[in-house]
């Protein structure tokens, strides 16, 4: 990239960005105005970075020049900016930023990416950064939220049935906008069945987000069913056979996975098969579905944690195999059949259960449920109480002065704690067959996945 602008320079030599939401105010910082705004979509659009060595710092400028143009609220940049989603929707950061960039332009980007678009023959997720474009504009510019939802009603009157991840990350943005008036098209889009419920969830899910349904009267889905695994066992067992010595059973399946918690965990991350089976019970029994996205990175603490797999093969093995014992738990809940998998000792005169780690292991997975009703709430803590006292520092110190029979008896009032709280969030409810209402926008997520479901990483599980 040859520029004399000194400004430019500084750019190609600021290398990867800091991991940080809240960008800088780089016009501040660098002295950036809008007499720099060809320079900057000439280094947006300098195809000859694209060629650079991936540790090269010149190959993050273009970010930079992106991050500007949307800070200075340039509309000279928006053709160039909605066209290069062309090329860039398999660009991760491109993405996730892109659309958040031409939402700070604003307005003047709708009849844009409407058109874009409307355009045939173009990859799927150069849709979805479109349509994300349309639903930043909304969230940060308010009074557009109707043109917005207009343009995705429209889309879904005559919708591609053959994206289903783009509607399903279309629902995702219709829920952020609380797009009520939408529900017609909503319940038209299920009914196609074109729908990825990986991405934002279920119908049921949408209309509980939107207010046309108080709660589920359906179980919600299990990880099988939002990837289409039929026998998540099975399949695992069909593509790795006994080549690493797994019985053609759970326990082949269990075996597996501790293998690696142990090979690739530390301190922070889950160890054991007790731990794991209460983090994943919590999972279970959350009032909604919790995506791989969310959880994954938790059996190893946090993101920066997660293994560096040996090789593809490696990883996949782990995936399957979590998703698949994950799926289990969720079934025998469903089916009145889950039993903690607590641990037990011995001493001279009876067998004594441990159920610390599995305990630690709810509070874990109950760290990834969101805000909830008072009336839930109070129920929650009804349900844990027995549960805290063996995972935080405070019921070890109450149980230093409890005898053995009253040890024993919060460890066994643990499990039907466990099933009221359960049948708390998924007894049958009537459905409430609302009219809609025009409501504000709320802020979301958007958010790349990896879960070992067979689809690409950004492509699965949704924006979260």
């Amino acid at each position: 990239m040859n520029s004399d602008n000194p400004k430019i320079q500084t750019l190609l030599t600021l290398g990867t960005p800091p991991n940080e939401r809240n960008w800088p105010d780089y016009l501040a910082k660098y002295g950036f105005t809008g007499e720099d705004v060809p320079a900057l979509l000439a280094l947006f659009a300098d195809e000859s970075i694209n060629a650079l060595d991936s540790d090269r710092p010149e190959v993050w400028a273009p970010l930079y020049a992106w991050r500007i143009l949307g800070q200075l609220g340039s509309e000279q940049a928006i053709g160039p900016m909605v066209r290069s989603f062309d090329t860039l929707h398999e660009d991760d950061s491109a993405l996730s930023e892109l659309p958040g960039v031409i939402g700070m332009i604003g307005p003047a980007a709708i009849p844009v990416l409407a058109e874009y678009w409307r355009q045939p023959g173009k990859g799927e997720f150069s849709y979805v950064m479109a349509m994300d474009a349309l639903c930043e504009i909304a969230k940060q510019h308010p009074p557009s939220r109707e043109k917005v939802i207009d343009i995705y009603i429209d889309y879904m009157d005559k919708p591609d049935t053959q994206a289903d991840a783009l509607n399903g990350l279309l629902m995702a943005c219709l829920m952020d906008l609380k797009a009520t008036e939408a529900i017609d098209a909503i319940r038209r889009m299920f009914a196609f069945n074109c729908v990825d419920i990986s991405c934002a969830g279920d119908l049921e899910k949408v209309e509980i987000e939107l207010g046309f349904r108080s709660q589920r009267s359906t179980p919600k889905p299990t990880v099988a069913q939002m990837f289409g695994i039929d026998d998540p066992f099975e399949s695992i067992i069909d593509e790795f056979g006994d080549d690493e010595g797994l019985a053609e059973d759970e326990e082949g399946i269990y075996q597996l996975i501790e293998h690696y918690l142990l090979l690739y965990g530390s301190d922070d991350s889950i160890l054991g098969g007790s731990e794991l089976d209460g983090f994943f019970a919590a999972l279970a029994c959350a009032p909604e579905t919790i995506m791989p996205s969310s959880w994954m990175p938790v059996i190893w603490g946090v993101d920066e944690l997660s293994p560096e797999w040996e090789n593809e093969q490696e990883f996949t093995r782990f995936s399957q195999a979590i998703l698949a014992h994950y799926n289990n738990v969720v079934t025998d809940f469903q089916l009145g059949d889950y039993e903690p998998l607590f641990m037990e000792s011995s001493d001279n005169a009876s067998v004594l259960l441990i159920v610390d780690d599995w305990c630690e292991g709810f509070l874990r997975g109950l760290g990834l449920w969101g805000e909830m009703p008072p009336q839930d709430m109070k129920q929650l803590e009804h349900c844990m109480y027995p549960i805290r006292y063996f995972a935080t520092d405070e019921g070890y110190d109450a149980l230093q002065a409890m005898d053995i029979s009253e040890i024993q008896a919060l460890q066994q009032s643990i499990q039907p704690r466990l099933e009221e709280l359960y049948h708390h969030f998924f007894r049958p409810h009537e459905f409430v067959n609302a009219t809609f209402v025009r409501a504000s926008p709320k802020v979301g997520r958007n958010q790349p996945c990896p879960c070992g479901s067979g689809k690409k990483y950004k492509k699965c599980c949704g924006l979260n």
